[in-house]
């Protein structure tokens, strides 16, 4: 049964997340994989499609294994060309956090970093899934703001203004034009708009992030995604058991 809330109201999705643990070593290299599994919860009020979960799932699981495969054959490479006394330790590790799960959307990031050696970073790349459960479909900032609203200005606006608060965080005569793909997730408090690791900011100072509130741009923002109920227990995210389909090599 598909259920669309009206204006204003909150409802939580009524989703199973299962938490999944992978790690895996051998000589010079090290995994610890942390990522979701969605499942519909039976007989609750509304049933995603099963194939969108299946799609959102199989995404998840590809983005994961496809960086941890690229960063392998990265190690072996480079076990080919150093000497027993140079070569390199490799760890990968990713996790999650589900930022929104409310009106039939869901918001996670997946941080995927790896590390040559002890402490080098060698990778540091977050990802987004910001997906309509009704359509299946990923949904853009555009979808995020009402009907008419130029939001491309808004937020270069915000953004700008923020950056000229603290220049010293960003790099000289900065101005930020997003494009319509810009990357974000949604969180209970807004919209967060990030960039990739050194393209407004010097690399030490990790991933650029700002909060658009809700509270603050409510004028603009579709009414789906804001809203101030409390969540219900029942549906809320589970607490993370214990590590599953754990899966070793050596």
């Amino acid at each position: 049964m598909n259920y669309t809330p009206m204006p204003n109201t909150c409802l939580y999705n009524p989703l199973y997340i299962q938490y999944v643990e992978d790690i895996g070593k051998n000589q010079y290299f090290y995994y610890d994989l942390e990522y979701p599994i969605f499942h519909n919860v039976k007989n609750s009020y509304f049933q995603v499609d099963e194939t969108i979960l299946t799609n959102l799932n199989n995404t998840i699981y590809s983005s994961v294994y496809t960086f941890k495969d690229g960063v392998f054959e990265e190690e072996q490479q480079m076990d080919k060309i150093n000497s027993d006394n140079s070569k390199i330790n490799y760890q990968v590790y990713s996790d999650y956090d589900i930022t929104f799960n409310k009106n039939q959307v869901i918001s996670l990031k997946l941080n995927l970093f790896a590390y040559e050696g002890v402490k080098s970073v060698a990778y540091n790349d977050l990802y987004n899934y910001n997906i309509d459960l009704l359509t299946g479909k990923q949904l853009l900032l555009k979808d995020i703001f009402r009907e008419g609203v130029d939001y491309i200005k808004l937020i270069n606006d915000y953004i700008n203004y923020n950056i000229k608060q603290n220049p010293k965080l960003y790099y000289p005569n900065l101005v930020v034009d997003i494009p319509e793909d810009q990357s974000f997730y949604l969180t209970d408090q807004g919209i967060v708009i990030y960039f990739a690791i050194d393209e407004v900011s010097p690399k030490e100072a990790g991933s650029a992030k700002f909060l658009l509130e809700f509270s603050k741009f409510d004028s603009y923002i579709n009414p789906r995604f804001f809203c101030n109920t409390q969540p219900s227990r029942k549906y809320m995210n589970r607490s993370r058991p214990r590590p599953q389909n754990h899966r070793y090599y050596y």
